[in-house]
């Protein structure tokens, strides 16, 4: 490496690296990785802003700064839940007296903190939801932008987004915990698949929405519908585009039956 440094005029790094404000080659599970985001969150929460502000002062500050700061490494990594408790805990206390003496007591629920305005919170993003939310950002940009050179890098390295927003916890053959985290963002904790189940399609030329599993009729998805059908089709998989095909008469379907 150090003769084809010379050779080339380049410098020798070592993992993890900084790459456009973000560690490259760390691993986001450990805590010791966010150390730097909760240090600059720690920095903007100095005590003279806690004790000289109002409470509707550092509902702002809490909204427009504190919530912002992690917003790089939320929208890229999958935050242990460790760091979103500390996170969440650094906004709490800054929000009931932040700097003041004695313990300050909190007169609601934090969750009940981050509801909208209109349901009766104040509005402050959960950090937990909100990294998923961004998370499953790259989901929809997947599957709505064209094309890419990003996007034919990932869906040549791990396939296609479709199999992917079809993630199933017990899943193997994800090699990257980038991907895989990025999967599990469309799951919620229940098991269901929030993404998916709030996902509407235009059919198109048929090419990209399969027939049977992709929810492109406003009652649902076909397999769901018609159980019976689905166990007994042999074009499962298929496309739109590949169960039927244009004729003189138009859109003619033409479907395959394991049995009459």
């Amino acid at each position: 490496m150090n003769v084809y440094s010379e050779i080339l005029h380049c410098s020798l790094i070592n993992i993890p690296f900084t790459y456009l404000g973000l560690p490259i080659g760390g691993n986001p599970s450990r805590c010791s990785f966010w150390e730097l985001v909760l240090l600059k969150v720690r920095k903007k929460l100095s005590v003279w802003k806690g004790s000289n502000l109002s409470f509707a002062e550092r509902v702002c500050l809490i909204k427009s700064v504190i919530s912002a700061i992690p917003l790089f490494f939320l929208s890229f990594f999958k935050a242990p839940i460790g760091v979103c408790k500390e996170i969440t805990k650094l906004q709490r206390t800054f929000l009931w007296g932040w700097g003041a003496e004695g313990r300050k007591i909190a007169w609601t629920s934090w969750e009940n903190i981050c509801k909208a305005k209109e349901e009766g919170g104040l509005g402050i993003r959960s950090i937990e939801l909100f990294n998923k939310a961004l998370l499953a950002k790259w989901l929809w940009r997947l599957g709505s932008q064209e094309s890419g050179l990003w996007k034919d890098v990932l869906e040549s390295k791990y396939g296609q987004w479709g199999t992917m927003i079809s993630y199933a916890p017990n899943r193997k053959g994800y090699t990257s915990r980038w991907w895989s985290d990025l999967a599990k963002a469309s799951v919620s904790d229940q098991g269901a698949n929030w993404f998916n189940q709030n996902l509407g399609w235009k059919v198109g030329s048929g090419e990209k929405i399969k027939f049977w599993e992709d929810e492109w009729l406003t009652n649902g998805q076909l397999k769901t519908r018609y159980e019976r059908l689905y166990n007994n089709s042999k074009l499962k998989d298929k496309y739109i585009g590949s169960c039927g095909s244009w004729t003189m008469e138009g859109w003619e379907w033409k479907f395959s039956w394991r049995r009459d």
